[in-house]
Formats: structure tokens, C-alpha cells, sequence
């Protein structure tokens, strides 16, 4: 967590949870404003939705708030601001574990030691990620996952609910796992 004061891209589903979370660690009146495109509320929950212009709130990081990992893949290329992190109060993570730039980290999950967690990736409420294992860049990983140690989950992948992912499996890039898999190789 690198700020106490963000900004959401986004304005669904996703963008929710963030402010929720955030609000959950740092209280009311953080979040400035949300970000969308095309059609969009005016506010949610009070706070305003606006077009994106890079020069507004330069100073304040921006969190995207979107599920899809090749959505939010593109925003990250077209985007020009600082992105932030965000681990939820209630999640778990070890002091050596590397979370990357626009990563969030939500209530429930746990990153264990030595753990690697790319730019840009939801790791969502409950879902672990054991030791040594590897979440590349864009990856979604819905609550209930179980990343097992050294096992790597390859860029911009969606890892549907209570999928486990064993020891040394290897996820390939862009693939979307089907709800309560189990991967072994």
C-alpha cells in the first residue's frame, strides 16, 4: 500500500469492492473520484464519476477497478498516471512477498513467503497464493483460488472460484479456468 488516498478506474462491480476496502482501512473521504468510459453514473456513493483526464489528480494514485485482465491490460498502456496497490486490512501477506505495481489484494486472501504477484492482478477474497508461486502480470484470480508453491500462473489468465492449482503447475498466458478445477501440470 503506497498512499492513503486513491482513485478508481472503473465503475462497476470491482470498483465497488475497491472502495469498500479502501474505506474498510483508511475510513471515509480517500477515494477522490472514479474514472469511466462511455455510459456511467454520475457518482457512486457520493463520490463522482468522471471522464478520464490524465492531468486530473496527478498526485493521487489510481487503482483499476476492473475485472477482466485484458480490459484492464489495455488501460494500463493507454492510462498516464501513477497506479497504486492496495491490500485489503483483512488480508494476509508475507514480508517478503513482491506485490506489483496496480496489484490488489483483497479481504481473506493470503500471499505467502516468497511469493510473486504481478503488475496489475486482482487477487480476489480468500484465495491464496502458497509460497514460491508465481502470479504474472493482468492475472484475475477469483475468491476461493489456491495457487499452489512454485506454481505459475501465466499472464493476463482469469482463474475462476475454487480453482486449485497444484505444486509446479504451470498456467499458460491468457488461458480462463473453468470453476473448481483442478490443475495439476
Amino acid at each position: 500500500m503506497d498512499s492513503e488516498h486513491f482513485l478508481i478506474y472503473g465503475a462497476g462491480g470491482h470498483a465497488r469492492v475497491l472502495l469498500d476496502g479502501i474505506r474498510k482501512q483508511f475510513g471515509p473521504g480517500v477515494v477522490h473520484a472514479f474514472f469511466n468510459d462511455g455510459d456511467q453514473p454520475k457518482e457512486i456513493d457520493g463520490i463522482p464519476v468522471l471522464a478520464y483526464v490524465s492531468e486530473r489528480f496527478p498526485d493521487i494514485p489510481l487503482l483499476l477497478g476492473i475485472g477482466k485482465p485484458d480490459v484492464r491490460e489495455r488501460l494500463a498502456e493507454r492510462v498516464s498516471h501513477r497506479f497504486g496497490t492496495f491490500i485489503h486490512p483483512l488480508a494476509s501477506v508475507a514480508s517478503d512477498a513482491i506485490i506489483g505495481e496496480g496489484a490488489v489484494v483483497l479481504a481473506g486472501a493470503v500471499v505467502q513467503s516468497g511469493a510473486k504477484v504481478g503488475r496489475h492482478v486482482i487477487i480476489n477474497a480468500n484465495a491464496t497464493v502458497d509460497h514460491d508461486a508465481t502470479v504474472e502480470d493482468f492475472v484475475t484470480t477469483y475468491p476461493g483460488v489456491y495457487v499452489g508453491f512454485d506454481a505459475v500462473v501465466g499472464h493476463g489468465a482469469i482463474v475462476n472460484p475454487n480453482v486449485v492449482i497444484m505444486r509446479f503447475a504451470k498456467v499458460a498466458p491468457h488461458t480462463e479456468i473453468r470453476a473448481g478445477q483442478i490443475i495439476e501440470k
